[in-house]
């Protein structure tokens, strides 16, 4: 796929979990889809992928191993007892249950760095290649296709794992004649959130008027605006605080200077579209936070032209 004919990237974001972000990424790709563009969906949380869920649930087309990981892994037949990789290892990884005992593995404490490997005098240990997750296609029954991923337990290699989604994501989106790529990226700053906004078109920052919402969106914006992509934020749960919602909107436009595409009303909608797995545009579209949603919505088309 050529550069000029890959399609735009949206990706919902939020530097705090639980402010609405994947609620917005559902209504947003309907919206999008039943008004005339071709999407592909990707959930980008791959530690706690729920967009699958909050659209009801897609039918698998696909699904793929992913070896990105990297584990040590013993030989006992070559171990000659010694301890010395016990000794080594700073991560704890490695336990020998005795004197004259043949050491084991703790896997999920392992982080592959190969320092056991070099100590070894029988050379018994060796690192291999492990599962990190699986990545899988799903068909909505929207119309659009959705790609998503799950990390295993324990595994740290979710910057990569996110990439790798992304990528099939692109192919998905080349085979089905996508003009969006709609990414609901992971809550925070981390290796997720920038291979998330790491080549996108346009960042939704979604927010809530509480004291730890606020200092987690401005490390969020910090990392937008590293990548230089332009951006827009979604004050969710406006009503919660009407005081601190007024203070919240005064600092995004004055200290952040970032636009603010709209302000969704505390409705407990959402929270029955939710349990009806329902994205709430579709389960109740005159509430007042699907019409919120759909406002907002209109205002990203025009902003990514």
């Amino acid at each position: 796929m050529s550069l000029s004919s890959r399609p735009k990237e949206i990706v919902v974001a939020s530097g705090k979990g639980g402010v609405g972000k994947t609620t917005v990424t559902a209504s947003l790709s309907v919206f999008l889809a039943k008004n005339g563009h071709k999407i592909v969906a990707v959930d980008a949380d791959v530690d706690a992928p729920n967009l699958s869920i909050t659209l009801g649930g897609g039918k698998r087309r696909e699904s793929r191993e992913i070896k990105i990981s990297h584990k040590a892994a013993l030989n006992p037949e070559k171990c000659v007892e010694c301890g010395k990789c016990v000794e080594t290892c700073r991560y704890g990884a490695i336990f020998q249950p005795g004197r004259d005992k043949v050491p084991f593995i703790i896997d999920i404490l392992c982080e592959g760095c190969g320092a056991c490997t070099l100590v070894c005098p029988a050379e018994a240990i060796k690192i291999e290649d492990r599962r990190t997750g699986e990545l899988i296609i799903e068909d909505t029954k929207y119309g659009f296709p959705l790609v998503t991923g799950r990390l295993e337990l324990g595994e740290h290699n979710s910057g990569h794992l996110v990439t790798s989604i992304k990528k099939i994501g692109h192919v998905e989106a080349e085979n089905v004649g996508a003009d969006l790529l709609i990414v609901d990226g992971a809550p925070g700053i981390g290796c997720p959130v920038i291979a998330s906004i790491s080549g996108a078109s346009y960042v939704i920052a979604v927010t809530e008027p509480t004291p730890a919402a606020k200092r987690d969106l401005e490390r969020l914006i910090s990392v937008i605006k590293h990548f230089n992509v332009p951006a827009g934020i979604v004050i969710n749960k406006a009503g919660i605080s009407e005081s601190y919602r007024k203070e919240l909107k005064n600092w995004i436009i004055n200290k952040l200077k970032m636009p603010i595409l709209g302000e969704i009303p505390v409705d407990y909608e959402v929270l029955r579209a939710l349990t009806h797995m329902t994205p709430i545009i579709e389960c109740n579209p005159s509430s007042k936070a699907a019409k919120a949603i759909l406002e907002i919505s209109t205002r990203v088309v025009e902003k990514i032209g």
